[in-house]
């Protein structure tokens, strides 16, 4: 389903369309920790260790 918004949309016209939207779903299985066994830290000094 796609929503259109505008700059002229009104908050509660659009809520509206948000609640009406036949997708419901638990969205907590992509929340919370990567399940990876690496270091957090390790991990952003070679990401950003590429743009060197």
């Amino acid at each position: 389903m796609v929503i259109e918004i505008n700059k002229n949309s009104d908050p509660k016209e659009i809520k509206k369309l948000l609640h009406s939207s036949p997708k419901k779903g638990n969205l907590k299985d992509f929340f919370g920790k990567l399940k990876r066994n690496i270091d957090g830290l390790e991990f952003q000094k070679k990401a950003r260790n590429e743009w060197d």
